[in-house]
């Protein structure tokens, strides 16, 4: 009867296939090599690089952001900027007509109308519109348009103002 290969001990005739012959040191596998594997960097998992994948867009949608932001803030600054150069030199036409005003309220004891001071020769620069003008013995009127940027600008005047600075035109409306 042949041998029980449950039965294996240190008498037993036959090899352990986890053992080499003679050695007792275990036998390498089929198929891998006889050196111990080296250490190495360990292997991306998929769920690694689909990790870099998110970070990456998520810092792009935040530099998209950043930049559109800051797109945004420069145009708005140059549009304020335009309303306040529009405001000013509006205003500046305004000073102006004070003091043709005040020429005119010397010669003929009343304030002029838009069309005597056009007569005149006071002319508005070409982006300037006069919506609205209105004149009495004791005050005058003007609202002008700047058809650039929509600035709307009104100011009024009084027998007993001192300078043009005494009443500062009032402007609304905001570059397009």
């Amino acid at each position: 009867m042949p041998p029980d290969p449950r039965a294996r001990g240190p008498l037993s005739s036959t090899v352990s296939p986890r053992t080499a012959p003679a050695s007792g040191k275990p036998a390498p596998r089929p198929g891998a090599s006889a050196k111990p594997p080296v250490a190495s960097a360990p292997a991306r998992v998929p769920s690694t690089r689909r990790a870099d994948q998110d970070q990456v867009l998520v810092s792009s949608v935040i530099v998209a952001f950043l930049l559109l932001t800051l797109a945004a803030v420069g145009v708005k600054v140059r549009g304020n900027a335009r309303t306040d150069r529009s405001r000013a030199e509006v205003s500046g036409t305004l000073t102006r007509v004070y003091d043709q005003q005040t020429a005119f309220r010397l010669l003929n004891q009343r304030f002029a109308t838009w069309p005597e001071l056009k007569a005149q020769g006071m002319a508005l620069p070409t982006s300037h519109r006069v919506l609205a003008s209105n004149a009495s013995p004791s005050h005058w009127f003007m609202k002008v348009r700047d058809t650039n940027t929509g600035v709307v600008c009104s100011r009024t005047g009084e027998l007993f103002d001192e300078d043009p600075s005494e009443r500062p035109p009032t402007c609304v409306g905001e570059a397009p």
